[in-house]
C-alpha cells in the first residue's frame, strides 16, 4: 500500500475520533445547583416572553390555598392574569407550614404522601425549574417530561451525597433553632435546588413522586427560561438519564 494511502486512512481515523469526542462533549447536560443555606428562592436570572431579564419569571408559593387535597389547581405563578405562563397541578395536597415544610416555616406548602405523586403541567415549555425542598430524603423523586417523553429524572439521593463537605450546612430547619444547639429536624436537609436545562431542551410536565416511607415536602415552585445560573454547582447530568 502506498504511503499516501496509508496517510489518508490514518488521517481519516484521527478525524473520526475527534468528531466522536466532540459529539460526546456536545451531549446536553442538565445542571443541578444548590442555593446557599438560608436561601428560600432562586437567584438565577430568567426572562419573560418580552425577553427582559427579571429576577424570577414566576413563583408559586401556595399560601392562598387551604390545607386539603385539590384534584386540580391552576397557578399563574404569582403573576395574576398577565402571567406569560400558567400551570395546572393535579392531585395536589396542601399542608400548613410546620417543622417539615414551608419556606421560612410560613404559609402553606405542597407535599406528596408516601407512595403517591402529584403533577404540574405547564401551558408553555420551560428550561428552568427551581424549588425549595424541605426535610429531604432518599425517596423524593422528580420526573421531567416534554409531553410524553421523559426528559430527565434526577436522583436527589445522589444530589445530596454530592454536596460533600457542604451537606452539613443544609441540615435542619433554620427557622426552628434547637435549645441544645443546631436546628430542628437536624437529620434532614432544607435546600433550594435549581435545574438548568441546556439550550434546546425543555419540559412542560413535572411529577413530584414520593416512595416509601416519608413524604415529599417542597415550596416556592419557580419556572422560566434561564439566562444566568446561580448557586453552588453540585451535579451535571446527561438528559434522558
Amino acid at each position: 500500500m502506498h504511503l499516501e494511502r496509508i496517510s489518508f486512512f490514518v488521517s481519516f481515523a484521527v478525524l473520526q475520533i475527534l468528531i466522536n469526542l466532540v459529539n460526546i462533549a456536545a451531549r446536553k447536560q442538565v445542571q443541578l445547583r444548590a442555593e446557599y443555606p438560608f436561601t428560600y428562592q432562586t437567584r438565577s436570572q430568567v426572562f419573560a416572553r418580552t425577553g427582559l431579564p427579571v429576577d424570577i419569571l414566576g413563583v408559586e408559593q401556595f399560601d392562598c390555598l387551604e390545607s386539603r387535597t385539590y384534584e386540580t389547581y391552576q397557578s399563574s405563578f404569582g403573576m395574576g392574569s398577565t402571567s406569560p405562563i400558567t400551570g395546572t397541578y393535579f392531585n395536589l395536597s396542601i399542608s400548613t407550614a410546620d417543622m417539615y415544610g414551608g419556606a421560612r416555616s410560613r404559609g402553606k406548602y405542597p407535599y406528596a404522601p408516601s407512595n403517591t405523586l402529584y403533577e404540574l403541567q405547564l401551558d408553555k415549555p420551560s428550561n428552568f425549574f427551581g424549588l425549595y425542598v424541605s426535610a429531604a430524603d432518599d425517596s423524593n423523586i422528580l420526573r421531567f417530561f416534554n409531553h410524553d417523553e421523559k426528559v430527565f429524572e434526577p436522583s436527589l439521593k445522589d444530589f445530596l451525597e454530592r454536596l460533600g463537605e457542604h451537606r452539613a450546612g443544609y441540615k435542619g430547619n433554620k427557622t426552628y433553632p434547637s435549645w441544645f444547639g443546631g436546628y430542628g429536624n437536624s437529620g434532614q436537609e432544607y435546600i433550594f435546588i435549581n435545574f438548568h436545562f441546556p439550550n434546546g431542551v425543555v419540559y412542560n410536565r413535572v411529577q413530584f413522586v414520593q416512595g416509601n416511607p416519608g413524604s415529599f415536602e417542597s415550596d416556592n415552585h419557580s419556572v422560566g427560561n434561564w439566562t444566568r445560573t446561580s448557586g453552588r454547582r453540585v451535579m451535571a447530568v446527561m438528559e434522558n438519564e
